[in-house]
């Protein structure tokens, strides 16, 4: 029989060093650029994986697929695990919310994991107003203040990758303010629609 320890020493080894660098990360001094911003986003899945796999592997070791203890353990290892995945898409947001938005409509997989998985849907974390704003002076070259009568800081809508804003023009003109976020090109783009 051959021993399993160097695959678990080495998965054990993968787990640690991508939970400590995800730890980690944000006190490098690099980690503004895109570069390291997807090394970090890419540590926090790997680490969520291999906990995920190690808590289905070892909260269901020795039992029997038939039994009834086997269903109710499985069952909170699924919600365990979609609570997981959740937090990940919404820390990661973007290309992450929108897989967890497809994950969860997806109908083959455990219940515990759509219905968790949902609050993607319409319930995502909107951008800080600071952030917002940043990109508002950036595109704009001037306060929002020089430029708006009011700028609702709260969004009207948040999505996977953009946020919508209400506000009026110094001319009295109501606009919505939709700033967009690319993963990609890890940057901003500003948009603005007049409603009528």
């Amino acid at each position: 029989m051959v021993s399993k320890f160097p695959a678990k020493a080495t998965a054990a080894f993968c787990l640690i060093t991508a939970g400590c660098f995800s730890s980690q990360a944000n006190l490098l001094p690099f980690s503004d650029s895109p570069v390291s911003q997807g090394i970090l986003r890419s540590s926090r899945a790997i680490c969520t994986v291999a906990i995920t796999v190690a808590d289905y592997k070892y909260s269901l070791y020795g039992l029997p697929n038939d039994c009834d203890e086997y269903r109710r353990l499985l069952s909170e290892v699924h919600l365990r695990s979609a609570k997981r995945l959740l937090k990940l898409c919404e820390i990661n947001k973007g290309f992450y919310v929108k897989a967890g938005q497809f994950v969860s409509s997806l109908r083959q997989i455990p219940k515990e994991y759509s219905l968790t998985l949902s609050s993607l849907q319409d319930q995502v974390v909107p951008y800080d107003f600071k952030v917002i704003k940043e990109v508002l002076v950036s595109n704009l070259g001037q306060d929002p203040s020089e430029l708006f009568t009011w700028f609702n800081e709260q969004p009207i809508a948040a999505a996977s990758i953009a946020q919508v804003h209400h506000a009026m023009l110094k001319d009295h003109q109501e606009v919505a303010i939709k700033v967009s976020w690319h993963n990609i090109a890890n940057s901003f783009v500003l948009n603005a629609f007049v409603l009528y």
